[in-house]
């Protein structure tokens, strides 16, 4: 496109300045005598840097200042000649390529008088000035193409790489972490808005995988940890009771120790299968209305003669009409675990608080004791299955497994709360749980009622 742009425009350029020497060597020609025109033409050649001749109508060469330009140029410039005498106008032909360094541009221009032409005027511009141009097109074109070519290619090879560097990484993360280092993580900082998040998909995929597996080992060496003792104290007193021949009483007695053991391991086991429902998300709650209430009364009243044998008081304070939706049997539970958990550390003759009180839409239940209270460092958790405090929190009966309170997490989790506790090392333990209400605030409530029965209230509004 470049060179026929420019061939063009240069032809273009020689023809018109070759079209005005012509007219004017033909408008002397034609005011002149022909005995004049010789030394018109001989002027004319001595300043034109080009073939000047002069070509008769019958033919024959009338003047010339270079050998023929006829049979240079061959068939083209006999065809301009002849198109100059029939047509009566100028007409162009090269004598080789544009290119060559010997081309010429001929122009045959007709030579008129008495209305008829007489001789038709041939000039030729030689080319090689432009030839050197375009040779010089050429080679700059060459040398500028060559650049761009090696410019394009580094500059794709390095937008291709760039591009390609966040899969390259999450391909390399994706084979670490398969290959069990789940601690592995995307670091690219794509400017591609897709490729942003995907790594933050992934890492957080990565991070849930690493979060799931830590799980499964502490699971599994806590699991195995909490059944090893119960099983080795089955294991050994049936070796114990086999040694030696026993009475039917002796084996009586053994069998009922074996069958506590037994009942502790299938509590360990209702419990794990709990969370492990609770962690695949098959913890399935029926939701119908609960009178929460009610069911913390009845919770408390089943810990009276528990808490009296051991000298320990509960104080309740339940506000009424408190609803919530729900499964009652796993919020009695949730509650259950919670004052069974606060008797275990209850110091003799202290005093256990159950209240529940509606605030903000939320029923909030505190159950605390005033044991030796639980370490900051503690608190964190103390709702991770098998963790317990330390032994400055004693307790009164058993080992528990260190599963009650990471499901009584999975329980209010699952009724859409929260549990957490407040305590400080020697002043006890609070634990509280906020459960969205299903009615209105039950003090708002009764306050609408006391006005709508109270005329004197009636009459102050």
């Amino acid at each position: 496109m470049l060179y026929t742009a420019l061939s063009n425009r240069v032809y273009y350029e020689v023809d018109e300045q070759m079209i005005s020497q012509a007219t004017s060597l033909a408008n002397e020609l034609e005011s002149s005598p022909f005995s004049f025109w010789s030394g018109h033409l001989s002027s004319f050649a001595n300043h034109y840097p080009g073939a000047v001749q002069l070509i008769g109508s019958n033919g024959l060469i009338l003047f010339r200042s270079d050998r023929s330009l006829i049979d240079k140029g061959g068939n083209d410039v006999s065809r301009a000649l002849g198109h100059a005498f029939r047509s009566g106008t100028p007409s162009f032909a090269s004598t080789e390529s544009l290119l060559n360094k010997d081309n010429v541009r001929v122009i045959a221009f007709p030579i008129h008088r008495a209305d008829r032409i007489v001789a038709s005027l041939i000039l030729g511009h030689a080319t090689g000035d432009i030839q050197a141009v375009f040779n010089l097109l050429y080679i700059l074109g060459g040398i500028l193409g060559a650049i761009s070519i090696v410019i394009s290619s580094a500059a794709g090879y390095y937008m291709a790489k760039r591009a390609l560097e966040p899969i390259q990484e999450i391909t390399s993360t994706a084979r670490g972490v398969a290959a069990g280092d789940l601690s592995r993580r995307l670091k690219s900082e794509s400017q591609d808005k897709e490729i942003r998040v995907l790594v933050r998909v992934l890492n957080k995929m990565f991070a849930d995988l690493e979060a799931s597996f830590q799980a499964q080992k502490r699971f599994t060496a806590d699991a195995s940890h909490e059944l090893r003792l119960p099983l080795t104290i089955l294991k050994g007193e049936i070796e114990v009771a086999l040694r030696n021949p026993r009475s039917e009483k002796e084996y009586q007695q053994i069998l009922r120790q074996q069958l506590g053991t037994i009942d502790r391991i299938q509590h360990i086991v209702n419990d794990l299968l709990t969370l492990a429902r609770a962690d695949a998300g098959q913890l399935e709650m029926v939701q119908s209305p609960v009178d929460l209430s009610l069911l913390l009364q009845e919770v408390g009243q089943q810990h009276l003669i528990l808490f009296d044998s051991q000298n320990v008081n509960l104080n309740m304070e339940i506000e009424d009409d408190l609803e919530i939706m729900g499964e009652s049997s796993q919020i009695e539970r949730t509650v259950m675990n919670l004052l069974s958990n606060a008797f275990k550390h209850a110091p003799e003759h202290s005093t256990i608080n159950l209240s529940g009180k509606a605030v903000d839409g939320s029923a909030i239940i505190t159950i605390s004791d005033e044991g030796a209270g639980i370490a900051a460092a503690q608190q964190d958790h103390l709702f991770e299955r098998f963790f317990r405090a330390d032994d400055a929190r004693c307790r009164k009966e058993g080992e528990g497994a260190g599963l009650g309170l990471a499901i009584c997490k999975r329980i209010v989790d699952a009724h859409g709360g929260d549990i957490w506790v407040v305590s400080q090392p020697g002043e006890g333990a609070a634990f509280m749980i906020r459960i969205p209400l299903s009615g209105a605030d039950p003090a708002l409530k009764k306050r609408l009622d006391n006005i709508l029965l109270d005329p004197e209230s009636t009459d102050d509004l």
